[in-house]
């Protein structure tokens, strides 16, 4: 049987709880506070240790240094990529900026 491609996500014995969308444009988008520790709900008072992003429609660059990205600087993200960030402190520190002509739009689930 041939490799057919995908990839397998590791939550790590995390549950994914909740759920966004991000549109990233011109200006700096950043991921809720409410998302990452809510205050309401199943997931209240519980802080986020993981999320899963994909990102669909335009290319974008972020960063998680707590720094602001441009449209030149920052890690390059194209439309249809995945990523998992880990770690409470780069969700929240997570902010991006389109790349190119288009908005990108982020879906992301949380793990808390």
């Amino acid at each position: 049987m041939g490799w057919f491609g995908g990839f397998t996500i590791e939550t790590y014995n995390r549950i994914p709880g909740d759920y966004e969308v991000v549109t990233v444009g011109t200006e700096a988008a950043v991921l809720s506070p409410g998302k990452i520790k809510p205050v309401s709900g199943p997931f209240a008072r519980m802080t986020a240790r993981a999320a899963l992003l994909s990102l669909e429609e335009g290319d974008i660059r972020f960063r998680i240094d707590g720094a602001a990205p441009t449209g030149g600087n920052g890690h390059y993200f194209s439309s249809g990529d995945v990523l998992i960030i880990s770690g409470s402190q780069a969700l929240r520190q997570f902010q991006a900026v389109q790349a190119g002509e288009a908005n990108g739009t982020l879906r992301v689930t949380y793990f808390y």
